[in-house]
Formats: C-alpha cells, sequence, structure tokens
C-alpha cells in the first residue's frame, strides 16, 4: 500500500490523527482510505518534525537583521553628515525663541493678576452687598418692632403706673378730651 499521497493530504490527515487522538485513527483510516499504519506514521513523522516548521520561520526572520553596507556619495556636506549620524542638524533660532518665551512668560503673568484683581473685586463687592443686606434687614427689623410697639398695649413701668396704648386708641381719647 505505498501509494503517492500530497504532502498537505498527509498533513491533514496526521493532524486529524494528533488532535483526535489514537482511539479514533481506525474511523480516520476508513475515513481516507488510507491505512492505519501509514496514519501511525505520517502523525510520528509529524510530531518529530514540528519543531523544523519554526526552526526554518526564524532562520527566516534572521534575515531580516543583517545589515549592509551601503555608501552613498553626495555633495550636499548636510545631508552627507545626517546620514553618517542618523540626524539631521537643528539650528535654533534664539532670537525666536527668547521672544515667544518672553511673551508666554508675560502672558501668563497678566492672565494671574487678572484673575487676582477679579477675585479681590468679587469679594469686595460681596461684602458689600451682604452688609447692604444686613443693614437693610436691621432697619425692617427695628421698624416691625416700633410698629408693634405703637400699635398694642403693654406695661412700661409697673410701680409709677405707666402703661403703653395703641397710638390709634391714644389719638382718639385725646380727640375725645
Amino acid at each position: 500500500m505505498s501509494e503517492k499521497y500530497s504532502s498537505e493530504f498527509k498533513a491533514k490527515v496526521a493532524l486529524e490523527a494528533v488532535s483526535q487522538g489514537r482511539s479514533v485513527i481506525e474511523k480516520i483510516a476508513k475515513k481516507h482510505d488510507v491505512s492505519e499504519e501509514e496514519i501511525i506514521s505520517w502523525a510520528a513523522q509529524l510530531q518529530d518534525e514540528a519543531s523544523l516548521i519554526f526552526t526554518t520561520e526564524t532562520a527566516g526572520d534572521a534575515d531580516h537583521d543583517l545589515v549592509e553596507d551601503v555608501e552613498i556619495t553626495t555633495e550636499d556636506d548636510e545631508f552627507a553628515y545626517a546620514v553618517g549620524h542618523g540626524v539631521m542638524s537643528d539650528t535654533l533660532n534664539y532670537k525666536k525663541l527668547i521672544f515667544w518665551s518672553t511673551l508666554g512668560t508675560s502672558l501668563v503673568v497678566i492672565f494671574v493678576i487678572g484673575l487676582v484683581y477679579f477675585s479681590q473685586y468679587s469679594l469686595f463687592e460681596s461684602q458689600k452687598q451682604v452688609s447692604t443686606n444686613s443693614t437693610y434687614s436691621e432697619i425692617k427689623e427695628l421698624k416691625a418692632q416700633q410698629d408693634q410697639e405703637l400699635n398694642s398695649f403693654g406695661v412700661v413701668d409697673l410701680e409709677e403706673g405707666i402703661y403703653r396704648i395703641p397710638i390709634d386708641s391714644a389719638i382718639s381719647r385725646i380727640a375725645e378730651d
């Protein structure tokens, strides 16, 4: 029974046998019309050579890590320097750098000072409003007390016999007399 099978077919059957175990090899053999001995042989070969799949892959990856020496000829010295050192030279414009740094710092300082003045102004205005409101409420309360005294009966001095009567009643008595 040494028929020629493709390597893909052998791999497929061997993987099926390995994944399902020895107990189903007979079913796999019938399913694919192959002898059990060949399936066992292919599975053993698969297990023996499975590690080679990964070793050939890492060998292929090693080719990517190789460094090649390349010679470049150019008349532009700046470009040649950049390629040789892996960077482009960068010349800083210190006048612009100082100008923008100073301007930015000044704007931040002005903004912070403005915030401080605004917070102080807001605090002063709120204190002024609270003071105004509290004075108004005190005056209103005093007026309510005075109105109550003017419109109610009460004792001013018990020993002297001085009593308080509502102002309307007092005006009516004076008018009667």
